[in-house]
């Protein structure tokens, strides 16, 4: 008999296994770090070549510049130069900078000023055009009106050097000669060879034409750029440089302490993987205990009220819970299989549906279909889930039928309510405007302040019953609408003057902007329910304005629609609010101590005005702040007088 404690045929292939995977592992570990030790190389010779990089262009740019300056001071003095200033002037420029061998100044192109002029008295009085072989390119650099840094150019005096040449124009059209500077290259070489002793690198430099065509290395080993050295470019003014920098230094290889410790961390994990065998059976308990988890898990969903759907990628259902078949009676195991839109009244709307539910906080509300095609309101909330290392989607469906029947109920009751309440109310407000205006008798000051308080009060609660009012003839559709052709502009410079007693005790002040094509522009509206969302914009504008601030109302065509926007400079609405901004009952401040009252109805009432003249209301932050609302209606050609846009 097999001894039981002996591993089994398939733990002793999971063992191999296990070694084979180590084995790979460890040589992966071993090729990363060969990598790491690479790129640990070429950090350092990026950090070398940056250095060398700026000793070669602050050692060579420093003369370059001085030139330039030179050819800035000829230019000034419009080409009038006399010897004794350059006999003092050029001196000073080459005691400047440490390489310049010498600087040449050729008006007409004949060299005729040059320092030091000792050791180079050959090349005193040179007419370039006598130069075969250099006067192409010196008449290129005059001809594209550029200075060019060129060489290792053999000189007329003995030795070779970089020369820096630089065409003078008069007045940006007279040519007036060259400036050249002859720069000893083998003090910024003996300069790098330091560096790059210290930096254990090895650099090699070639220059690059206006195409990017390289030379030959002027300095260093040609190979470096044939290989996987790193290439970098060269700022100098008139020359583009290309400098290869490669490490001296082989990176370390630490391939063999790697993997002695990954081979022994192996045969440790190969000991601790025996006893793992030996607590198979508390595995074995675990996953009953997982099991039972699973089936508690599915009798709460069971027990959920909501209708809860996981489908695959595709739409097809793959479980309910038990709530959904009565739902849409349908009986037991029946609707896995089937694609969930067929729960839905119209399932050609499904984009539309995933775009709404995108986010999983948002809710989406349509028509459910259930099984004998009756229909019912319907939310649904989705989401993207992962069981099983799968992509599935989650559904929760809600029934709204009884939530509308309540939503009804309620509706009915503000509707009773405020017809119970406009009555006495009118009554109340007519009593309070006869007393105030003196058919009880002289009051005196502290009584009519009482009773005018009263007054408005009762005005603001009638504005209320009315606010309601219309809420429930939007809800039930029987408010009625006169859409006729109007002028735009008279009904805006109404609004503003009804808001101006409102505005002056802030002295804030109500500005109107409409460009001249658009002040003759009509729209097809209801003037009073356009007035009434107008006023309400411009209220709320002023009211939460501060002192000494203005409104601006500003009329804009946009893409075939008539855009009013009212903006104010006051604290503007929260980024979080901005959502809710049009929905009934809903305030930015909603505490007791709020600074500003209102119900929280105007703006809801507004949005289904405008929707009811198939316009539409929107909200935008202000610049730099405040807030800005506007609304949009369709501009129709037909209507318009005279000829606009």
């Amino acid at each position: 008999m097999r001894n039981k404690f002996l591993p089994s045929f398939w733990q002793w292939l999971l063992l191999i296994t296990l070694l084979i995977i180590a084995i790979f592992a460890t040589e992966t570990l071993v090729k990363h770090e060969q990598q790491h030790a690479r790129s640990q190389q070429l950090r350092h010779e990026i950090a070398s070549a940056g250095q060398l990089r700026a000793l070669i262009e602050s050692e060579l740019n420093i003369p370059l510049y001085l030139t330039i300056g030179l050819t800035a001071h000829v230019q000034a003095r419009n080409g009038e130069i006399s010897p004794a200033e350059m006999h003092l002037l050029l001196p000073e420029l080459v005691h400047q900078a440490r390489h310049i061998r010498n600087i040449g100044i050729a008006p007409g192109n004949t060299l005729r000023y040059l320092y030091p002029l000792i050791g180079n008295e050959q090349a005193l009085g040179l007419y370039y055009p006598d130069i075969k072989e250099q006067w192409p390119d010196i008449a290129a650099i005059i001809a594209q009106r550029e200075a060019r840094l060129v060489g290792p150019i053999t000189l007329l005096q003995g030795g070779t050097a970089f020369i820096y040449r630089l065409p003078v124009y008069i007045n940006a059209n007279s040519y007036w000669g060259i400036i050249s500077t002859v720069v000893n290259i083998d003090s910024v070489w003996k300069l790098l060879e330091q560096q790059t002793s210290e930096q254990e690198v090895q650099v090699a430099i070639r220059s690059l034409s206006a195409q990017g065509h390289p030379s030959a290395a002027f300095y260093g080993d040609e190979r470096l750029f044939h290989d996987d050295s790193m290439l970098l470019a060269i700022s100098l003014r008139g020359a583009l440089w290309q400098m290869a920098v490669r490490s001296l230094t082989a990176p370390p290889d630490r391939a063999w302490p790697i993997r002695a410790t990954a081979y022994s961390v192996t045969v440790l994990l190969l000991a601790l993987l025996c006893w793992l065998f030996m607590s198979r059976q508390h595995l074995c308990s675990s996953v009953a205990e997982q099991q039972r988890n699973k089936l508690q898990l599915r009798s709460i969903m069971d027990n959920v009220a909501d209708a809860i759907i996981t489908t695959m990628p595709d739409g097809t259902i793959e479980q309910v819970n038990l709530s959904c078949y009565p739902m849409f009676g349908y009986t037991a195991a029946t609707l896995p299989g089937m694609h969930w839109t067929a729960l839905l009244a119209d399932p050609q709307r499904l984009d539309e549906l995933y775009t709404a539910t995108s986010s999983n906080k948002a809710e989406y509300e349509t028509l459910g279909r259930r099984r004998d095609n009756s229909l019912f309101p319907l939310a649904i909330r989705r989401s993207h889930i992962r069981l099983q290392r799968q992509a599935r989607q989650l559904l929760v469906l809600r029934d709204l039928s009884e939530q509308q029947r309540t939503e009804q109920l309620k509706q009915e009751f503000i509707a009773t309510v405020s017809h119970e309440l406009r009555t006495p109310l009118t009554s109340v407000s007519a009593a309070l405007g006869l007393a105030t205006g003196g058919a009880l008798g002289e009051l005196n000051s502290s009584q009519l302040r009482m009773l005018q308080l009263a007054q408005t009060n009762c005005q603001q609660l009638t504005t209320l019953v009315n606010t309601l009012l219309d809420v429930e003839k939007l809800a039930s559709g029987n408010m009625q609408f006169q859409l006729t052709r109007l002028p735009l502009l008279p009904l805006l410079q109404q609004c503003i003057d009804d808001n101006k007693v409102l505005a002056q005790p802030q002295r804030i002040g109500l500005v109107l902007l409409c460009p001249p094509e658009l002040q003759q522009a009509q729209v097809q509206a209801d003037s009073l329910r356009l007035k009434q969302v107008l006023l309400h914009l411009l209220g709320n504008a002023v009211k939460f304005s501060p002192p000494n601030s203005t409104v601006q109302v500003s009329v804009q065509l946009r893409q075939h629609q008539l855009r009013v926007v009212i903006a104010d400079q006051g604290v503007g609405i929260s980024e979080q609010f901005v959502p809710k901004l049009f929905s009934r009952f809903s305030q930015a401040d909603s505490s007791d101590s709020r600074m500003h009252g209102g119900s929280g109805l105007g703006l809801a009432v507004s949005k289904s005005l405008i929707g009811h003249m198939h316009g539409s209301i929107g909200y935008m932050p202000n610049t730099p702040q405040g807030s800005c609302f506007y609304i949009e209606l369709p501009f129709d050609a037909s209507i318009q007088p005279g000829q606009l846009p």
